[in-house]
């Protein structure tokens, strides 16, 4: 941490903030929910336990909707990074059940299915082969899948491995598989992030997907900074005034009250570095730099360093004089 850095933290008083606002834990239970900060909302009571069996944050990711009745089904539903989570009603004397939705399929992932075979050459031991569905699952994606539940959970799977975007990847009935090479040894298979991109396509209201403050403020947790800086005049004069603003907001695009600022201006003649108010309730600061004798021409740097509780973050912006 640089030293400009740790006196701004002295000068502000960073320490109240760090009272104020200490760290909830990443996934709080709430009413038989669970709270994840990471991306604002609740998983249902109703999916947690099946959630917690089935794989939990390596299956699903974390929550993206709170749970809501589909319109056209009248179920309760939730989705997360990478599923859809379903609570088929009781019927028949048939208790209600908790079951994934069919997401490879509805995104369009079959392919034509395939005879036993037509498997790749010396890859029938690497391989399992799904009449069911017509189709293998082979090498590092074979054993993710059997390893966290197979076609129990996946679905049975409806496609080949396949290049998509770039990458190799694989469709299930209920998920998809990605290949990530960039990934440490023995986390190089994911499951993909579906979730969204069915959401969307379905036509739910955008609205859903906004973060949703937990009742108690004490349970939410800023895991990530993201600052956006601006200037008044992208060009003035010599000497004058010039107001900055730095826009501070979470992972979820919250406003961060109580963030420390410091800005860093780089004249011609030297360097000039002040602290600039906490943000606000909407997470912004602003101040007038005040300045004289700039040549026209000249370009002013600016770099905003930011610090809540143990995060950080930084920003860069300019203005030029020209007369």
């Amino acid at each position: 941490m640089t030293r400009r850095v740790t006196e701004m933290r002295h000068i502000v008083g960073v320490a109240l903030i760090l009272i104020s606002l200490a760290a909830a834990p990443p996934a709080v239970s709430v009413a038989g929910g669970r709270y994840y900060a990471e991306t604002g909302h609740t998983l249902a009571s109703e999916f947690v336990a099946y959630f917690d069996e089935h794989g939990g944050l390596e299956i699903y990711g974390y929550p993206i909707t709170e749970g809501f009745v589909e319109p056209g089904s009248g179920w309760l539903i939730q989705y997360t990074e990478n599923a859809r989570l379903e609570l088929a009603p009781a019927s028949s004397g048939i208790a209600a059940s908790v079951r994934l939705g069919a997401l490879g399929e509805a995104v369009g992932g079959w392919q034509p299915p395939l005879e036993a075979n037509a498997l790749p050459s010396g890859a029938s031991r690497a391989c399992r082969f799904y009449p069911e569905s017509g189709h293998s699952v082979c090498y590092a994606f074979a054993d993710f899948f059997l390893a966290h539940g197979g076609p129990s959970l996946f679905g049975f799977p409806i496609s080949e491995f396949t290049l998509e975007n770039g990458r190799i990847v694989q469709y299930f009935q209920n998920l998809r598989l990605d290949w990530c090479p960039e990934g440490a040894s023995g986390n190089r298979v994911r499951v993909a992030a579906l979730g969204r991109v069915h959401f969307v396509a379905m036509g739910f209201d955008p609205a859903l997907l906004r973060a949703v403050p937990p009742a108690d403020p004490a349970l939410y947790q800023v895991t990530e900074l993201r600052v956006s800086s601006s200037v008044w005049e992208s060009i003035s004069a010599s000497e004058g005034a010039q107001q900055v603003f730095i826009l501070v907001r979470d992972q979820n695009l919250m406003p961060v009250r109580g963030a420390a600022v410091v800005l860093t201006a780089r004249f011609p003649a030297g360097h000039r570095t002040v602290v600039m108010p906490v943000t606000d309730v909407q997470g912004l600061s602003r101040m007038t730099l005040s300045y004289t004798g700039v040549p026209p021409g000249s370009s002013v740097p600016l770099e905003f360093s930011v610090v809540f509780a143990d995060l950080e973050a930084s920003a860069r912006d300019s203005f030029r004089v020209w007369w």
